[in-house]
């Protein structure tokens, strides 16, 4: 599936950063099986602690590897673990140009940065993994499996009892330690307690002080949490669009958690029932799509910016999506006939931006007009009229 999916670049060092569980080091080695190259696994502690005692080392094995005449191809697994290592790579980068590339993977550049450690400047390019998106699961894509369990790769064929099992086990050791630790902080039952109502918000406009209340922490500490998921990309931050950014800053974002499964993990949604209520399927669909725009804009390389928009009235669209040519406002229905009224989001942003090129994608079988704003199949939207992927 993703194999077939996804392109590593040739040629050319890079990261790829992406939560843990999304296949990153699996679709590495799959690009590298043919070719020769050397692999440094970070997870492993033996080699962990032996490259962070001498991680000059590094250089020394690379320099015995050019004297072979061909390129070098140095894979690190979980790059952020030992951070000391990119001065070297930046240094190899350097000395051998055209000669040896670097492909390092990471589950969260924020150690890296939150090091001041050196991130290479532009020497290697960056991409980002995520769960498996519709196209890459192809004809085993079925809507309400994903909108109730995710699609990370762990689960995706198993039966939902052992999905659920996975799917529990990775927000409590992941979730709950590793990005915890990434926190500077040793307050598990706070962090514990937020991440439950992060994901019971997940998809609405945030209200800092109320979860600050409900966490038991400070307004202050709930806005550094939502950093961590967002710099672990646990996370995806929609700002309120407005013209102004310095207006921008004093509104109330939105994040969605990067899947499904985990969301439903977390408040407990663990049957099928319990997301056919149209309220919950209303909002799990809204953000099934929304995460599919957002991964697949990112894998076709496009320069994009995403944002969600509230008048002063309350009128309300879920995505704004902005492109260097276009500006899209995409109201979302978890239902296949939508009326006129349904729309009024979308006509009053149109009306503040007349620029605007407006849809709503829904469950509909056929794109038909509600008055004059086309409604689409959601799958129609990343077609060439719309996201041009």
């Amino acid at each position: 599936m993703r194999y077939e999916q996804r392109k590593l670049p040739e040629s050319q060092s890079f990261f790829l950063f992406g939560p843990r569980q999304v296949g990153k080091s699996t679709l590495v080695r799959h690009a590298l099986r043919n070719t020769d190259h050397i692999e440094i696994d970070l997870l492993k502690s033996d080699v962990l602690l032996k490259y962070k005692r001498n991680p000059e080392l590094l250089r020394h094995e690379v320099d015995f590897l050019v004297q072979k005449d061909r390129p070098v191809i140095v894979f690190i697994d979980e790059i952020q673990k030992a951070p000391e290592l990119l001065n070297e790579v930046h240094y190899l980068i350097e000395r051998y140009k055209k000669i040896v590339f670097f492909v390092m993977t990471g589950s969260s550049a924020r150690k890296l940065k939150r090091t001041s450690v050196n991130m290479l400047a532009g020497r290697a390019w960056e991409f980002r993994l995520f769960p498996f998106t519709h196209i890459e699961l192809g004809a085993s894509f079925r809507l309400d499996d994903v909108l109730l369990r995710g699609s990370l790769p762990p689960v995706i064929h198993e039966d939902f009892h052992d999905a659920f099992q996975t799917l529990k086990t990775y927000t409590v050791t992941y979730l709950k330690e590793e990005v915890l630790d990434e926190a500077l902080t040793r307050n598990i039952s706070a962090f514990s307690r937020f991440l439950d109502l992060a994901a019971d918000q997940s998809g609405k406009i945030v209200n800092f002080s109320t979860i600050s209340r409900e966490a038991g922490v400070t307004s202050k500490t709930v806005k550094g949490y939502y950093q961590i998921l967002e710099d672990t990309l646990v996370a995806l931050k929609l700002d309120p669009y407005l013209k102004s950014a310095r207006k921008r800053l004093v509104r109330h974002p939105k994040y969605y958690l990067f899947d499904l499964g985990c969301v439903n993990s977390l408040v407990g949604r663990t049957h099928t029932a319990s997301i056919k209520t149209p309220t919950v399927y209303g909002t799990m669909f809204e953000h099934f799509a929304i995460l599919e725009i957002v991964r697949l804009l990112s894998y076709s390389q496009q320069f994009f910016r995403v944002f969600h928009w509230r008048s002063s009235h309350g009128a309300e669209v879920d995505l704004i999506v902005e492109k260097e040519d276009a500006l899209l406002a995409i109201e979302i229905k978890s239902v296949p006939l939508v009326r006129t009224g349904d729309l009024r989001g979308l006509k009053s942003f149109v009306g503040d931006y007349p620029d605007t090129r407006p849809v709503c994608i829904s469950t509909a079988d056929r794109p038909y007009m509600a008055g004059d704003l086309p409604v689409i199949p959601w799958q129609m939207v990343f077609g060439p009229e719309w996201l041009d992927l």
